[in-house]
């Protein structure tokens, strides 16, 4: 079951079924069903033309289309191989279709010159988030850093970077170069750092308010803008001297970006949900350009572009909208017709009937009833509390738990649902189980179960002996049933509730979710990585090893030896064998919540910004990793070798350790990270690398562990 997570609120605007087609998911064993083509927040755009526009956004995401959107080209791999680790972008800079760059968290940054088919890792030697990229032209080039006040430096188009520091150790949110001379980076508290001297000295200036400032453009060496908090919008005609506020009749919003485009005179504001502002007279009036009136659901809109009469808007939620005629008319491109946290999922099969239940935004059970193709926003209206699990008895009924003491019926599957409130008092219900048409339980805050003989008409609670959160309870029949909870809380009962004994899991973490196969087999999982099984009904415990630390919220399992587990960052793992191996398939979303599986290669997961994933007759997997510990450290050769285009490369690591493992051409150029600075527990560990992207050529692999080299291999591509 789910942890507690945070409801994300944004304004309803409309409530439709919809369907998106025609969007290639490179390399993703999951895809995105909702939001499409995907759901990750895009903080950089860029139109080329009429056709043509890129974007780059969070879990390393790199999405274009060259027909005006009728397909997308998507990866999540801008910044390497995705794990457990999603690695945000915060901007970037395309000098042509072909060439372009990312940057981001950690300080990375990562360069394409195939128009983002494949990315090359540059190394910055810096560890600090890079928020703000911008060049002068197509050399030179600046980039802004989060902790430590320096700005970065490149003569070359980004292949190469330098620090010059600006004498501060405030975090930059961004950098605008009007030439090699003239660098303006925002900053907190209102503060603007500059430079005339192309970073000889610098000078701290406020631009008058508290407000903290993301971007920063100028017009000219003397006219320029601010962007930020609290409609922080604010002017300089003297070079960065003196700053004024512009026209208060903004609306009071936070702005992310501003754009100037030369052509036409025309200063662009974004993070209205709905709107952008255009001013043409510096700033001291401002239009209103509505971005949004297509979009079914509204966020967030962090990022603008203008090319001639060719717009482009990118934002929360993969939100993309384009324009061809100045911004008069707009298309929306990405289809969310939800965008809650997600919490729990139910499918009747892969290409039928899928419930996924969360939080109010606008209402908390979306529906498809053809394997994610379509989605109904509308069937539960009248439900208005947030939703954490669901439990379907057949096709048509079900029920689902949730806030203030509140359950929901259907009869119908999910077109209409009856609510009912089963106590008195706000108790939080997380978990819910039936055995029959007739039989269920219940389990939530403070430690409350509540169990109904009548099909959910009556509910009476029971003593669990606890006082602690409840997140999942599993019944194997009328008697005999687990539930787990906070603090590694686990009880069994034998009666049908009316008592519960504690159980040992080996840990004081929290448990999340629970399955039991029989009345003495089943797993359970939680916070840091933990993993148990029982084959004595819960006498013992014993600890399953999987490969990261990572939380883990949910499982599903098809029988006691196939099945996933699903957790923090995306991450989902598959077994086939009860857990003595484990392939890692993240879903390249954020954190992943519920999952349901219908087999080995068939399942769907719902994530906490509105994701759900299908994943399903997936070929080739990522990694395979097997709990044989290994006597020492190990890297061995690829196999097949040469190779077109997958190979498998084998490692083993005797103790947990942080891990790495890159690929290098003949020149020693970093092409790819396949695991970066990952905590990995003992094991061995298989992965299939697709190396698709690449040229024809010879290429060597590093393995490092806990920042020491372990050993490097060379292996050939044959196309």
């Amino acid at each position: 079951m789910k942890g507690n997570l945070l409801k994300l609120l944004f304004t309803f605007v409309l409530m439709l079924c919809i369907n998106y087609n025609g969007f290639a998911q490179a390399d993703q064993p999951w895809k995105w069903v909702h939001p499409t083509p995907q759901g990750n927040t895009l903080r950089y755009v860029k139109t080329f033309n009429a056709t043509t526009y890129y974007a780059l956004g969070y879990a390393g995401t790199f999405i274009k289309t060259t027909n005006s959107g009728s397909n997308w080209f998507i990866t999540h791999k801008v910044f390497g191989q995705q794990l457990d680790n999603q690695w945000f972008i915060y901007s970037g800079w395309f000098f042509d279709q072909n060439t372009g760059l990312a940057c981001g968290e950690s300080g990375k940054v990562s360069r394409t010159t195939n128009g983002g088919t494949s990315w090359d890792t540059i190394s910055t030697g810096v560890t600090a988030t890079l928020y703000g990229m911008h060049f002068i032209n197509t050399t030179t080039g600046f980039m802004c850093t989060s902790t430590s006040g320096d700005i970065l430096k490149t003569t070359n188009a980004g292949l190469n970077w330098t620090a010059i520091s600006t004498g501060s150790s405030t975090s930059l949110y961004n950098i605008y170069a009007y030439d090699v001379n003239h660098i303006y980076a925002t900053s907190s508290s209102a503060n603007l750092r500059y430079t005339t001297n192309g970073g000889t000295n610098w000078l701290t200036v406020s631009t008058g308010s508290s407000s903290t400032l993301y971007d920063v453009c100028f017009k000219d060496v003397n006219t320029g803008w601010v962007c930020g908090t609290s409609t922080a919008i604010r002017v300089t005609t003297n070079g960065g001297t003196n700053w004024t506020q512009t026209s208060t009749g903004l609306p009071s919003t936070t702005f992310y970006e501003l754009s100037y485009i030369t052509s036409v005179n025309t200063l662009y504001a974004s993070g209205n949900a709905i709107y952008a502002f255009k001013s043409t007279d510096n700033g001291s009036t401002w239009d209103s350009v509505q971005i949004a009136a297509n979009q079914v659901y509204i966020s967030t809109q962090y990022s603008l572009d203008r090319n001639g009469s060719s717009m482009v808007t990118g934002g929360a939620f993969g939100l993309i909208n384009t324009s061809t005629n100045s911004g008069t008319n707009w298309v929306a491109h990405n289809y969310l017709g939800y965008a809650g946290t997600l919490n729990d999922v139910w499918c009747e099969n892969m290409n039928g009937k899928v419930i996924a239940v969360g939080s109010v935004a606008p209402v908390p059970i979306i529906i498809s009833s053809n394997g994610g193709m379509n989605w109904n926003f509308t069937a539960s209206t009248n439900v208005t509390f947030t939703c954490y699990g669901i439990k379907m008895l057949t096709s048509n009924t079900g029920y689902v738990c949730g806030s203030t003491s509140m359950l929901a019926k259907t009869t119908n599957g999910g077109l209409n649902w009856d609510t009912t409130k089963i106590y008195p008092t706000s108790t939080t219900l997380y978990g819910i189980d039936f055995i029959n048409t007739s039989t269920g339980w219940t389990s939530g805050s403070t430690g409350r179960i509540f169990k109904t003989t009548d099909s959910g008409a009556n509910w009476v609670l029971q003593t669990s002996g606890v006082t602690n959160t409840l997140y999942s309870i599993d019944m194997f029949d009328a008697n005999t049933g687990w539930f787990v909870g906070t603090t590694g809380s686990i009880r069994k009962t034998t009666d049908g509730g009316t008592t519960w004994t504690a159980q040992t899991p080996g840990t004081t973490s929290s448990l999340y979710d629970v399955q039991m196969f029989d009345a003495n087999t089943g797993y359970l999982c939680g916070l840091s990585g933990n993993v148990r099984k029982t084959t004595n009904g819960g006498t013992d415990w014993d600890t399953v090893t999987v490969p990261y630390t990572s939380s883990l919220y949910a499982l599903s399992f098809i029988n006691v030896n196939t099945g996933f587990i699903a957790g923090s960052s995306g991450l989902t793992y598959r077994t086939s064998n009860g857990g003595s191996s484990w392939e890692v398939l993240n879903t390249a979303g954020s954190t992943t919540n519920g999952i349901y599986a219908r087999g080995y290669d068939s399942a769907y997961a719902v994530a906490s910004s509105a994701g759900v994933f299908k994943l399903h007759n997936l070929l080739v997997g990522g990694i395979t990793w097997n709990n044989e510990i290994p006597e020492s450290y190990r890297l061995e050769q690829n196999f097949p070798n040469p190779f077109n285009p997958v190979t498998t490369i084998k490692f083993a690591i005797p103790k947990t350790a942080k891990v790495t493992l890159k690929v290098y051409d003949i020149l020693g150029r970093e092409v790819d990270i396949l695991f970066n600075d990952i905590e990995m527990n003992a094991g061995t560990v298989s992965y299939k690398y697709d190396a698709s992207n690449l040229a024809s050529g010879i290429y060597f692999y590093s393995l490092i562990a806990n920042n020491n080299k372990i050993d490097t291999k060379k292996m050939v591509l044959v196309k």
